[in-house]
């Protein structure tokens, strides 16, 4: 297990410091004066599934980005009780950093049932895609690049998730056919059996280049001076288990761009062709 997947699971794990309370790590400084969108939602991913009892299962959740955040300050999420029923329940979580409330979350869990399975479908060229392990790692695939598209404090850290680009503004192959955005991601390192701390790493992961793609037709990225790109809300569904120590392609793609608000959805997949889960952005975008 790399040392950048042991920050990222330690951030995974908010401490319970009260009745409800979870004390997440703050955020680094990503190379944007606020909170990366994807640390809010997997601690408080996180939060809601240790706020229930084992059995159950995050399905989906809806989430909406409050205010900035403050790198370098941890984060105290509350988590309230909105229902529990005999197969969901349903809880609120709310984020702040000793003031008003920066982030807030509802997440839906249930106990996993058997069911007709129906397949999603796949992108046209699944069975084409380049194999994961035959594409660069994002890092190496930013440091190859002059000038870089984003900044370098995003671009070139690890994160503890191994990102191969198959289709992007900056890489090789360009944009896909829809004109979004395509990645296998994997965690970097083997990880606990644990099904609530990879639910957690997906959101974490979801929020990693959403919104770019609503950025795509104007042949900007949210790190160019002349563009305000903000993260709105955010909603997710859990399809089928997964694991995110193996390989998972991401399809992302723009929606619309309309009243200055951007919107973009995305799905995953796993390598056997299974959709395992989808998700959805907004985000103010002004050029």
């Amino acid at each position: 297990m790399s040392d950048a997947l042991s920050a990222l699971i330690r951030l995974l794990s908010p401490e319970p410091v009260g009745e409800g309370v979870y004390r997440g790590e703050g955020s680094r400084s990503d190379g944007a004066p606020a909170t990366y969108g994807g640390h809010f939602l997997g601690q408080a991913t996180a939060a809601a599934l240790a706020s229930v009892d084992g059995g159950r299962r995050i399905h989906s959740l809806h989430a909406y980005f409050l205010r900035g955040g403050q790198p370098g300050e941890p984060f105290d999420y509350t988590v309230t009780p909105l229902r529990d029923g005999r197969t969901f329940c349903t809880r609120r979580v709310t984020a702040s950093q000793g003031g008003p409330a920066v982030f807030e979350l509802t997440a839906s869990l249930t106990r996993p049932e058997d069911g007709v399975p129906v397949e999603g479908k796949r992108p046209k060229d699944f069975d084409r895609l380049p194999d994961p392990e035959t594409l660069p790692r994002f890092t190496e695939l930013m440091a190859s690049l002059d000038p870089l598209p984003l900044p370098a404090e995003w671009a070139l850290r690890e994160r503890g998730i191994d990102v191969r680009v198959v289709n992007a503004p900056w890489a090789a192959r360009g944009l896909s056919t829809s004109g979004g955005i395509r990645t296998w991601i994997r965690a970097d390192g083997e990880l606990p059996a644990d099904p609530n701390l990879h639910a957690a790493m997906l959101a974490y992961q979801s929020d990693e280049s959403i919104s770019d793609n609503v950025l795509v037709p104007f042949g900007k990225t949210w790190a160019d001076s002349d563009v305000f790109c903000v993260s709105l809300d955010h909603a997710m569904w859990y399809h089928r288990p997964f694991r995110m120590d193996e390989w998972l392609f991401v399809e992302q793609r723009p929606v619309t761009v309309a009243q200055a608000r951007g919107f973009a959805r995305g799905a995953v997949w796993n390598r056997d062709g299974q959709m395992v889960a989808s998700f959805a952005q907004e985000a103010v975008i002004r050029v």
